[in-house]
């Protein structure tokens, strides 16, 4: 089912901006599994599936000119980072945070003049691991995860459904937006949502707070502006 865009009223991206920015956050340990049962997997290959999937979601610290922009990410082959364009607006300095407790620096690559999506490039060769694509179709009603570090705090971990796609232009994203209801909180703004196998299908980039569900860019629009080249370079002119 798709849904119509005057069926909807989107309060704003999810990200985490304060004017000043404060000390960056202490080691997180992992997330909290307790969800497993939730997940249609059996105990094992959900847990493998969750940890992987924290393992590629990172903590982005944006220092702005006159703004601190705090969300997620995560990791793609060749230590990119993906994120939203909104987390890294007027970047000068900007921090990526792992899993296992690393700081690196990052430079923002490129951002999409068209969508709410950045690219960012990790200074230093990480070892991470990746996340991996899928490229096939999201389907309303399949079950999803999602991964982020709200308020620049701990690693989440929520589930849910696909509850919709919206046609047309929203929020200015070019191509049909995905709806779930797993749980987003502000700081949420770029991270990975996955399927169950723990394939990466959208990025997360803002939230409808009259029905609390998250709206997602489709990995369809990453895809395309990756292999487009379509990224223009970010300023920072203060």
């Amino acid at each position: 089912m798709r849904q119509g865009l005057t069926a909807v009223l989107v309060a704003g991206l999810v990200g985490s901006c304060v004017p000043a920015p404060p000390p960056l956050p202490e080691r997180d340990g992992e997330a909290d599994l307790d969800q497993l049962a939730e997940l249609d997997l059996p105990e094992v290959a959900a847990t493998s599936v969750l940890r992987r999937a924290q393992q590629i979601t990172v903590r982005i610290r944006s220092l702005g000119c006159d703004r601190l922009g705090l969300g997620s990410g995560f990791v793609l082959p060749g230590d990119l980072v993906v994120t939203n364009r909104h987390v890294v607006e007027e970047p000068r300095e900007v921090t990526v945070n792992t899993w296992d407790g690393r700081s690196l620096r990052a430079e923002v690559s490129g951002i999409a003049v068209d969508s709410d999506l950045a690219i960012l490039q990790l200074a230093d060769v990480s070892d991470l691991p990746v996340a991996e694509l899928r490229d096939e179709p999201v389907v309303p009603g399949e079950k999803v995860i999602a991964v982020g570090y709200p308020g620049g705090g701990p690693a989440t971990i929520s589930t849910g459904e696909v509850v919709s796609l919206i046609e047309g232009e929203l929020l200015d994203e070019p191509a049909d937006v995905i709806r779930v209801d797993a749980e987003i909180r502000q700081g949420n703004s770029g991270g990975p949502l996955l399927d169950e196998e723990g394939h990466v299908i959208g990025v997360v980039f803002a939230l409808d707070v009259t029905s609390g569900d998250g709206l997602v860019v489709p990995i369809d629009t990453l895809l395309e502006r990756l292999d487009g080249r379509d990224l223009a370079t970010p300023t920072a002119d203060c």
